[in-house]
């Protein structure tokens, strides 16, 4: 399979474009290095030390003959992701390219401003991009936990029947974000239903917790 990895210069991306590269999938990366802006923002590192993307690439290839592609271009510029798109021709995109920070979404207005326009802009370029060029083309979204909250029931897996006034329906879960971040994830997965239901559209939307821990081989 051909796979396209958003965010890949980031833990999370990079480790998974490993994985599928040592699998035998072709792979390519797409970011535009913004998480390191806002580590410079903030005079923090990461706790992982993260080296330069070019750098790590030509590591793999030298270990392992491989190669894995690189688009460097930000996923709010709608014409450079169509183009991505339409280049590597995706049969699955894998999407971690968003501001994943709470605590910086609530800095200021500035910074909830960027962070929302970042991930519901970017979200949605995507899923017209797949819509006009890659209408096959499975969507792998990385949501979060922090998009239910912390309800006091079971959190059903998406969706839940609810009784009211005595008529059911089976409907999404409800969502009770924390933060601004966790806000513009509850927009993305609104989004994402929408267009699987309007367009056909192929998505996984990944509500998940950390499990994977800092490390892999």
């Amino acid at each position: 399979m051909r796979i396209a990895v958003l965010g890949g210069d980031g833990y999370c991306g990079w480790a998974t474009a490993l994985y599928l590269s040592k699998k035998g999938h072709a792979v390519s990366l797409v970011d535009n290095f913004a998480r390191r802006q806002w580590d410079y923002e903030l005079g923090v590192q990461t706790l992982t030390p993260i080296l330069p993307l070019p750098d790590r690439l030509r590591a793999w290839h030298q270990h392992t003959g491989k190669i894995i592609e690189l688009y460097v271009g930000d996923v709010t510029d709608y014409d450079f992701l169509a183009s991505t798109i339409s280049d590597f021709a995706p049969d699955a995109v894998i999407h971690f390219a968003e501001q994943r920070s709470a605590p910086y979404s609530m800095i200021d207005r500035r910074h909830a401003v960027s962070t929302q326009v970042n991930n519901v802009v970017g979200t949605l370029n995507l899923l017209f991009a797949l819509r006009e060029i890659s209408p096959d083309c499975h969507l792998i979204k990385l949501g979060t936990m922090g998009e239910y909250g912390t309800p006091n029931i079971d959190i059903e897996e998406g969706y839940i029947e609810i009784e009211h006034n005595g008529r059911k329906d089976v409907l999404p879960f409800p969502k009770q974000p924390g933060s601004f971040y966790h806000l513009s994830k509850v927009h993305d997965s609104s989004n994402i239903l929408f267009a699987c239901r309007a367009w056909k559209l192929r998505a996984t939307d990944l509500n998940q917790g950390v499990v994977y821990g800092t490390v892999t081989d």
